[in-house]
């Protein structure tokens, strides 16, 4: 990458030495400034970012052309440093983390077609314990006196277990002291809520 040159002011240096015209030179020398290098440098510039843009966009097509994904190679790029990596794990663990409580399986595609492969009172005692933390009723899709049955139940009553006592309730709104009321010494909604 070329460096960007360093710029003095002609004519010495502050405000004060500039003689009329930007940057301290002539009207006719920023003309020829503009017309011979401003704009001749501007114009090389944007069609070599053009040609730069079709050759990136051209590499995209050959890529997508022979079966690999623009997506994977971005991917691949961002986790070759420390902060693409970590924000990647981080993306990872979430994802993990919001499948189990869905109970989707760790290692599964979560598509209609694919097995579960866990045992069906594992898989039971999960769909249980979700329902319960949805709110939903006691209601297992299992017969009764069955062992995934009795694992969906245990889990429903689990769910609602960590659904009733997990929360505490916190203030409604805050309540700020109106600036007004606090200098006549009067009770407002400030002193009310923290009585309570």
């Amino acid at each position: 990458m070329a460096r960007k040159p360093k710029l003095t002011v002609v004519g010495g240096p502050g405000p004060a030495a500039a003689v009329p015209g930007h940057n301290g030179i002539s009207e006719d020398q920023a003309r020829a400034l503009h017309l011979s290098n401003h704009v001749p440098a501007y114009e090389r510039a944007l069609k070599a970012k053009k040609e730069a843009d079709a050759a990136f966009k051209n590499v995209c097509k050959v890529i997508k052309s022979e079966g690999g994904n623009v997506d994977d190679i971005k991917l691949t790029i961002k986790l070759r440093t420390p902060e693409g990596e970590k924000e990647f794990k981080e993306l990872l663990d979430r994802q993990r983390r919001v499948a189990e409580w869905s109970n989707l399986p760790i290692g599964s595609q979560g598509w209609l077609l694919d097995e579960d492969r866990r045992p069906i009172t594992e898989r039971a005692g999960k769909d249980g314990e979700k329902a319960g933390l949805e709110g939903k009723d006691c209601a297992p899709p299992h017969a009764a006196g069955t062992e995934a049955y009795d694992a969906w139940v245990n889990g429903w009553h689990a769910g609602q277990a960590m659904l009733s006592s997990g929360f505490k309730k916190g203030p409604a709104t805050e309540v700020l002291r109106d600036a007004d009321k606090s200098a006549e010494k009067k009770v407002d909604e400030f002193d009310q809520a923290a009585s309570e």
